[in-house]
């Protein structure tokens, strides 16, 4: 969609070209069809990106395993 028209539609009735809330990365989003297409300047910019979210993902099953598995283990251990 650089190109200025949808690879989808053909329409060229796109947004502007915004960042996502993945860092370096850009959308634009075709207002015909609503196709997405997300892009980044530069691919090293965007395997910054995929690592940024993996960590995000870890720390937030970690933190949610913690909530489940805390007190379980306390009522494991209230039982004995």
């Amino acid at each position: 969609m650089k190109s200025g028209k949808c690879p989808k539609c053909g329409s060229s009735d796109l947004s502007p070209r915004t960042w996502t809330k993945m860092a370096f990365v850009k959308k634009i989003i075709c207002q015909e069809c609503l196709y997405v297409e997300l892009w980044a300047d530069n691919p090293e910019q965007a395997g910054v990106s995929r690592r940024k979210l993996v960590l995000v993902y870890c720390v937030v099953f970690g933190i949610t395993a913690a909530l489940v598995a805390v007190p379980w283990i306390l009522a494991l251990l209230r039982d004995d």
